[in-house]
């Protein structure tokens, strides 16, 4: 979805004061970006839910459990968890709240901006270690024997299981039509199937699947390659990141 707003709401709702100041330091100065409100405790969000419309809500783990109970008081929030460590219980409850990213409150302030501004563009923000315990929480859902054939059961055809392989190692729409000769159009053509057969909506959420459904040429190659792509990294230009996201490209 395109944005035709110029200027972004962002209201920051945590009770950690230093957060708070750097998190006003780092947006202030940007362009486009406006601080709307401020919450430091739960009458503090639930006053601001009242009278505000924000585009994103930067919410800290405490007070994240309010919103879970009234996102429908902002149907068009963008919401992105401020968690004090990266553990199966945060990226649980950012899971619960629908949030679109998930960032270490002592990230750098350019990593803050990125992941608002990949927020922004419809895309999910995760940083490396985030994916890594998403795969394993999903490994651990699976029944012994899972992965065996599971092309096979989800219907996938074999062109459509090799483009699933190579959206999970990391490859552009742009790359797979030239490494399989086959133009851009008809590539967006087998993702709208792929999504469909599997029930998903989104590259991240295929690109994990697939790692854990075994779809994947291999498990530790694909968990690499979510951590290494940001969507403006040019071809043949990978190394690690702090974050990444993952869209149709």
């Amino acid at each position: 979805m395109t944005r035709n707003t110029s200027t972004t709401r962002i209201v920051i709702a945590t009770a950690d004061f230093r957060c708070r100041a750097s998190l006003l330091a780092a947006l202030q100065p940007e362009p486009g970006f406006n601080v709307v409100g401020e919450a430091s405790d739960g009458p503090g969000l639930v006053a601001l839910r009242q009278h505000l419309q924000p585009d994103i809500l930067l919410v800290d783990s405490p007070l994240a459990g309010l919103v879970n109970g009234a996102v429908s008081s902002w149907p068009a929030v963008r919401i992105i968890l401020l968690a004090t460590i990266i553990d199966e219980g945060h990226i649980i409850q950012a899971l619960r709240l629908r949030a679109r990213g998930i960032v270490p409150k002592t990230a750098p302030p350019q990593v803050v901006l990125k992941s608002i501004r990949s927020v922004l563009a419809d895309q999910y923000w995760l940083g490396a270690d985030t994916i890594g315990i998403l795969v394993q929480m999903l490994r651990a859902d699976l029944p012994e024997g899972e992965t065996e054939a599971a092309d096979q059961r989800h219907g996938l055809t074999a062109r459509e299981h090799n483009i699933v392989a190579m959206i999970a190692t990391g490859h552009s729409n742009k790359e797979i039509s030239q490494e399989l000769s086959i133009s851009e159009r008809t590539v967006k053509h087998h993702l709208t199937s792929i999504f469909g057969k599997l029930g998903l909506t989104s590259r991240l959420q295929l690109a994990t699947f697939a790692v854990a459904h075994g779809l994947a040429p291999s498990a530790d190659r694909a968990t690499a390659a979510l951590t290494v792509r940001p969507v403006s990294a040019a071809r043949g230009q990978r190394k690690p990141l702090p974050a990444i996201s993952l869209v149709g490209r």
